[in-house]
């Protein structure tokens, strides 16, 4: 009789086969879940990120508004308080009466001021400010080289030679004018001025101006000014 040798061999349960099988790869299932997660996180991330560069573009914004604000204001301010009494006559022809070159109204400044944009030296400059419906702010600016109210009316200073935008963020703008006859009178506000009428004060004690200004939110800010023209006493 042959024998038949002996051969050793392991062996595996079943069961412990089939799990490191499955523990080998993973299952379409675990992958799309993975996939799901890693989405949801990379979502997360970049949300957070485009509100952080929100944040900081809306800071940038404010910061510009903030800064057009007040280098506005005080340019309106340094140009109405710089009021040069410039005395013109009525007419070519009529040399008898005479007042000074500023007319207002309530939405509307026309004057002589000594704070020019063009930094004229030892010039003065006629100035007009106004708001135009598209462009904002805007001033107009010519050389003070007119004698009567004839020659002041024919300079135009809200064509293109002579007018800028000031601000775009403004859309409105108001003025008043303080009146008083006495240095011992209370006073009175007006929204028109006129020199011709004015019974030898041909020149407000001070402006009061309102600057409606909107940023690009649409929220809108009024700011108000007090300017004392300069060359009057209180």
């Amino acid at each position: 009789m042959k024998r038949i040798p002996y051969r050793h061999r392991s062996w595996v349960p079943a069961t412990t086969a089939a799990r490191a099988a499955r523990c080998s790869g993973f299952t379409l299932i675990e992958l799309m879940l993975a996939i799901t997660i890693l989405a949801m996180v990379v979502g997360a991330i970049f949300s957070a990120f485009q509100v952080g560069i929100s944040a900081w573009q809306g800071g940038e914004r404010d910061i510009v508004f903030q800064q057009s604000m007040r280098a506005t204001a005080e340019l309106v301010f340094r140009e109405i308080s710089g009021t040069y009494a410039y005395e013109i006559t009525p007419g070519t022809m009529d040399e008898h009466t005479s007042f000074s070159a500023f007319f207002g109204s309530a939405d509307s400044l026309m004057l002589v001021s000594s704070a020019t944009l063009q930094n004229r030296i030892g010039g003065l400059s006629m100035i007009e400010i106004w708001v135009d419906d598209e462009q904002g702010l805007m001033i107009g600016e010519a050389p003070a080289l007119f004698t009567s109210y004839e020659e002041m009316r024919a300079v135009n200073l809200r064509d293109d030679a002579h007018a800028q935008v000031l601000s775009s963020w403004v859309k409105k703008i108001t003025f008043r004018y303080f009146k008083r006859e006495e240095a011992d009178d209370d006073g009175v506000w007006q929204e028109q001025w006129d020199p011709r009428s004015s019974d030898g004060n041909d020149l407000p004690v001070m402006v009061e101006v309102g600057l409606l200004f909107e940023d690009v939110r649409g929220q809108e800010i009024q700011q108000a000014l007090l300017v004392p023209i300069m060359s009057q006493s209180f």
